[in-house]
């Protein structure tokens, strides 16, 4: 799945934890240490599939769980209007 950041989106690692803002709506995201690295995978590569490669290959996790937590995060970061899916053009990083 591809998926973009929107504009207007302000991103900030604390201490491996993170805050995304969307300026336009004011509306806030915390993300934990794992998410924050989703984030940052999302950001540098514009879609799911390294994502999911990553972190399969750096954690001891049940694949069909991690997919389903991962569609679950990002359909509240859409939800929030902080991504786009299956958006065309890839995101810069943040």
């Amino acid at each position: 799945m591809r998926v973009k950041i929107l504009d207007d989106i302000v991103f900030r690692d604390l201490a491996g934890e993170a805050v995304i803002l969307n300026l336009t709506s004011g509306t806030y995201f915390g993300l934990n240490e794992v998410g924050t690295q989703i984030w940052h995978l999302l950001a540098e590569h514009g879609s799911t599939e390294k994502v999911i490669e990553t972190i399969l290959a750096e954690y001891e996790i049940d694949d069909a769980r991690f997919r389903h937590d991962l569609d679950e995060l990002l359909n509240a970061l859409t939800d929030r209007g902080l991504i786009a899916t299956n958006a065309e053009e890839t995101p810069t990083a943040c």
